[in-house]
C-alpha cells in the first residue's frame, strides 16, 4: 500500500478523535475571536477560523459522507402497534415493556436474520414500533409485511377421527360434538372447509427450536425441530394416539393434519401443504420466531429506488436552480458586496452538508427542501447587514466603520429571527416523526450554519477587501425610494382586509371539511406512480388507472376479501417528470400498487406508498395542534421578555393570521393539509416573525433615539425597514418558487405553503404587526417609551447598544 493511501485510511479510522479535537480547536478559535477586540487580530482570526472549518466539513463529508433517508434511496417504512393477546389458559396478555421488547426482538430475527441489513426497529411510546428498511426491493414488501403482521402462534391438537361425518351430522341434526371445536382450514381447495379439533391445546409451538423450508417431489415444505422438553412431549402424544390424525395449526388455522404413524419422530416434524416458495419461507421465519402479542400495521411507507433517484434528482435540480437566482439576484442588486456573500452562502451550505455527514443525520426529502431554505436564510442575513450599511453610509461614514457599525446594530435583528425560527425549528424536532424531523435537522443546522457564514465568514471577508483599500467604496441598487410613508394612517383598513382574508381562508376550510384534510389526519392510502419519459409512446393518463382499478379488490383489517371502495386518481406534472397518484382507503394500498406494477409495470419508473391507519391519524392531528400552540406561545414568550408586551401580542396576532391564511389559501389551491403543512406553517411563523423582528427592532431604537409622537416614530421606523423586509422575503420567495416548479409532489406539497406564507407574512409584519402594537398601546394607556425603557433594564446590553 502507497504511503498516501495509507495516510488517508489511517485519518479515516482516527475518526473519533479528529472530531474530537478539531472541535476543540475550533471552539477555542472561535472564544478567542469574540474576546478580542484588535481589529486585524480579530481579522486574521477569524480567518484562520473560517479556513478551519472549511478544512474540517470537508473531511468530514468526504470521510463520512451522507446518509440517504429511505424516501431517497428506496425501502419501507411502518408503524406497529401491539395488540393483547391470549395466554395459554385463556387470559389477556397486556402490553408492557417486556412484550415490547420480545416484539422488537423477534422482528428484528425475522427481518434481519443474517444481521447484514442496515434497519431500525426501535419502540415508539407504550404499545407501537417503528420499522425503518432501507433498500428493500418492491417485490420483497408483500413478504416484509406478512412477517410483520404474522402472529404465527402454532399449536398442535388432536383430530376428530371423523371429522368430516361428525360435521355432516351437526349440520344436519344439530348439537356439539364434545371435547372438539370447529376450526377453518387454511387451503380449502380440496373440499374440505374445516376440520373438528380438540377443545384444547395438546403441545404449544414454544417448544420450537427451528425451523426451515425444504423443497421435494411433494412441493415445499416447512421442518420443524423441537427442543430436548418439546421432542420428548411430541413422542407422548404419539404414543397415546399411534395411527390418528394430529391438527396442525398456525393462528386458528388448521394447516394440516397428517396422521401419526409411528412413536417416535426424534424431535421433527414436516408442515406440508400447496405452498409457494415466498409462503414456506415465511412461513418459517415466523414459526421459528413466534410473536405473544399480535400487530397491526398503523402507518406505512414505501418508496421504489427508482422513485428515490427521481426525488434526488428533483431536489439537486431545484436546489441549483434556487442557488444560481439567488446569487444572480446578490450579484446584481449588492453588486461586489453580492459577490462576497457568496462566500458566506457557500461556508454556510457546506458546514450544513457536513455537520450531517459528521453527525450521520439522515438527508430525507423535506430534508432537501430544508437546505434550500437554509440558501434563502444565509442570504437573509446578509441583506440585513447590507440594508443597515447602506444606512450608516448615508449618515457619512466610513466604509470601515460603516462595515462596522452595520454588523453590530443589525446583530440585535439576526439574532432574535435566528432564535424564533430555532423554536419553531426544536418544537418541530420534538414532536415531528420520520422523515420530517429530518427537515428539522437541516433547519437546526443551517441556523447555526447561517450565523456563523453572515456574521463572521463575511465580515472577515469584506474587511480584507475594505482594509487595505482594495475597495473604497460599495454602490448598491435602490429599489424603494428613500422616504417616509405614512402606513399607520390606514391601519384599520389593512387589519380589515386581512380580516376579510382570514375568514376566506377558515370558510375554505369548512366548506371542504374533511376533504381538506390528507391521509396524515384521516387516514388512508396514496400510491404515486412515477411515470417513463418515453418521447414517441403514450404516456399513462388518470383514465388507463381508473379502468384497471374497477372491480379491484382487498383484504380489509378484519383480513376479507372486499371491494376496495372508492378512489381518486390524479396527474401532476413537474420539470423532474410526470407523476400520477392514487388515493384509496389505507387497507387498499398495497393492492393498488401490485395492480398498477403488474399491468403497466413498463410504464411506470418507480413508486412510493403511503398508509396511515385512522387513529394514528386522530393522534397525529392532536399532536399538529399542540406543535403550533408550543411554538406560538414560545415567541410570544421570548418576544415578550426580548422587546415588550406590546410588540409581542402585535407579532402572535400577525403569526395567527399568517397561518390561517396559508392553511385556508392550500386547500383553495388544490392542496390536502398534512403532516408536511405543519412543518411548513412553523417555517412560516418563524420566517413571518422574523420580518415583524425588523421592523420592531427599528421601531425600538427610535423611541430609544428620539422623542415625538409614536405614530410619527413607527411610520419612520417601518418606512427605513422597507426595502430590508421586502429584500429579505425576496430572497426567501425565490428557491421556494423554484422548488414549487421543478420538485416534484412532495416538494409542491412544501414549497406552496412557504411560498403563500412568504408573501402575506411580509404584509403581515408591516400592515398588521404594527397598528396592532399601537392600537393596544393606545387602549390600554401604556406608554411604548416607557415600555421600552423597561424592558432595557431588564435585558443585557446588545452589541448596538454598546
Amino acid at each position: 500500500m502507497n504511503p498516501p493511501v495509507a495516510f488517508i485510511l489511517g485519518l479515516l479510522k482516527m475518526g473519533p478523535k479528529i472530531t474530537f479535537v478539531s472541535g476543540a480547536v475550533l471552539l477555542l478559535l472561535f472564544l478567542f475571536y469574540l474576546g478580542t477586540t484588535v481589529h486585524e487580530r480579530k481579522r486574521s482570526l477569524g480567518t484562520i477560523l473560517t479556513a478551519l472549518v472549511v478544512a474540517f466539513f470537508l473531511w468530514a463529508f468526504g470521510s463520512e459522507g451522507i446518509k440517504k433517508g429511505i424516501d431517497l434511496q428506496g425501502g419501507s417504512t411502518f408503524v406497529v402497534q401491539l395488540k393483547p393477546g391470549l395466554t395459554e389458559d385463556g387470559k389477556p396478555r397486556e402490553v408492557n415493556k417486556a412484550s415490547i421488547d420480545q416484539a422488537v426482538s423477534i422482528l428484528e430475527k425475522r427481518l434481519n436474520p443474517d444481521g447484514h441489513l442496515d434497519m431500525l426497529i426501535a419502540p415508539q411510546g407504550a404499545d407501537r414500533i417503528e420499522i425503518q428498511m432501507p433498500g428493500v426491493k418492491e417485490e420483497e414488501i408483500a413478504s416484509v409485511r406478512e412477517k410483520i403482521q404474522q402472529v404465527a402462534h402454532l399449536e398442535f391438537r388432536m383430530a376428530h377421527d371423523n371429522s368430516e361425518a361428525e360435521l355432516e351430522r351437526i349440520k344436519t341434526s344439530g348439537g356439539v360434538s364434545i371435547g372438539y371445536v370447529e376450526m377453518p382450514m387454511r387451503d380449502p381447495s380440496k373440499g374440505i372447509k374445516s376440520m373438528l379439533v380438540r377443545n384444547r391445546t395438546d403441545l404449544d409451538g414454544k417448544y420450537v427450536k427451528s425451523a426451515h423450508p425444504s423443497y421435494d417431489a411433494e412441493g415445499w415444505k416447512v421442518y420443524l425441530y423441537f427442543n430436548k422438553e418439546g421432542a420428548d412431549l411430541f413422542d407422548k402424544i404419539a404414543e397415546g394416539n399411534l395411527h390418528k390424525p394430529l391438527a396442525i395449526i398456525i393462528d386458528g388455522q388448521v394447516i394440516s393434519a397428517p396422521v401419526l404413524q409411528t412413536t417416535h419422530f426424534g424431535g421433527t416434524c414436516v408442515i406440508s401443504g400447496h405452498f409457494t416458495e415466498t409462503e414456506v419461507r415465511t412461513l418459517a421465519s415466523v414459526l421459528e420466531n413466534p410473536l405473544e402479542n399480535p400487530m397491526v400495521i398503523l402507518q406505512e411507507g414505501t418508496v421504489s429506488a427508482a422513485f428515490g433517484e427521481a426525488t434526488i434528482r428533483q431536489g439537486i435540480y431545484a436546489g441549483m436552480v434556487g442557488l444560481i437566482l439567488t446569487a444572480v439576484f446578490m450579484v446584481i442588486y449588492y453588486r461586489v458586496a453580492g459577490m462576497v456573500a457568496l462566500i458566506g452562502l457557500a461556508v454556510s451550505m457546506l458546514s450544513v452538508i457536513g455537520a450531517m455527514s459528521l453527525f450521520q443525520f439522515t438527508l430525507t426529502m423535506p430534508g432537501i427542501a430544508g437546505l434550500v431554505l437554509t440558501i434563502a436564510m444565509a442570504v437573509d442575513a446578509n441583506v440585513l447587514i447590507y440594508e443597515r450599511l447602506r444606512e450608516e453610509m448615508r449618515a457619512g461614514k466610513t466604509l470601515r466603520a460603516s462595515l462596522d457599525a452595520a454588523h453590530d446594530r443589525a446583530f440585535t435583528a439576526i439574532f432574535d429571527s435566528h432564535v424564533t425560527t430555532l423554536i419553531t425549528s426544536a418544537i418541530l424536532l420534538m414532536m415531528a416523526s420520520g422523515l420530517l424531523k429530518g427537515f428539522a435537522i437541516t433547519l437546526v443546522i443551517g441556523i447555526f450554519s447561517t450565523l456563523f457564514g453572515a456574521l463572521i465568514v463575511t465580515r472577515v471577508a469584506l474587511h480584507w477587501f475594505v482594509d487595505p483599500g482594495i475597495i473604497q467604496k460599495l454602490s448598491v441598487a435602490q429599489i424603494i425610494p428613500h422616504k417616509i410613508y405614512d402606513v399607520m394612517k390606514y391601519g384599520f383598513q389593512f387589519v380589515m382586509f386581512s380580516t376579510i382574508l382570514c375568514v376566506i381562508a377558515l370558510a375554505a376550510v369548512a366548506i371542504k371539511g374533511k376533504h381538506a384534510l390528507g391521509i396524515d389526519y384521516r387516514g388512508g392510502a396514496l400510491v404515486h406512480f412515477q411515470l417513463k419519459d418515453e418521447p414517441g409512446k403514450p404516456e399513462l393518463s388518470t383514465a388507463d388507472i381508473e379502468t384497471a382499478l374497477k372491480g379491484l379488490t382487498a383484504k380489509n383489517d378484519e383480513g376479507k376479501d372486499v371491494s376496495i371502495g372508492g378512489f381518486y386518481v390524479q396527474k401532476s406534472h413537474s420539470a423532474g417528470g410526470n407523476m400520477i397518484t392514487v388515493r384509496a382507503e389505507s387497507f387498499a394500498g398495497p393492492a393498488v400498487q401490485a395492480k398498477i406494477e403488474s399491468q403497466f409495470g413498463a410504464r411506470v419508473s418507480g413508486t412510493n406508498l403511503e398508509t396511515v391507519g385512522a387513529l394514528i391519524g386522530t393522534e397525529l392531528a392532536k399532536k399538529s395542534a399542540w406543535a403550533v400552540v408550543l411554538a406560538l406561545g414560545g415567541i410570544f414568550l421570548y418576544l415578550y421578555f426580548r422587546y415588550e408586551y406590546s410588540f409581542a401580542l402585535g407579532a402572535l396576532v400577525s403569526i395567527v393570521h399568517d397561518c390561517v391564511i396559508v392553511l385556508g389559501f392550500s386547500v383553495i389551491f388544490g392542496q390536502e393539509l398534512s403532516l408536511v403543512h405543519i412543518g411548513a406553517i412553523l417555517t412560516v411563523a418563524g420566517y413571518s416573525v422574523n420580518d415583524t423582528i425588523i421592523v420592531f427592532d427599528r421601531v425600538r431604537e427610535i423611541i430609544r433615539s428620539r422623542s415625538g409622537t409614536i405614530t410619527d416614530l413607527m411610520n419612520e421606523a417601518i418606512s427605513l425597514t422597507f426595502s430590508r423586509t421586502l429584500l429579505t422575503s425576496l430572497v426567501t420567495f425565490i428557491p421556494m418558487v423554484v422548488l414549487y416548479l421543478f420538485g416534484g409532489p412532495a416538494m409542491k406539497e412544501f414549497s406552496l405553503p412557504i411560498v403563500i406564507g412568504v408573501v402575506v407574512g411580509t404584509y403581515s409584519s408591516i400592515f398588521v404587526a404594527a397598528p396592532i402594537v399601537l392600537w393596544h398601546a393606545r387602549r390600554t394607556g401604556h406608554s411604548l417609551h416607557k415600555q421600552v425603557a423597561d424592558t432595557d433594564a431588564r435585558n443585557l446590553p446588545t452589541p448596538s447598544q454598546t
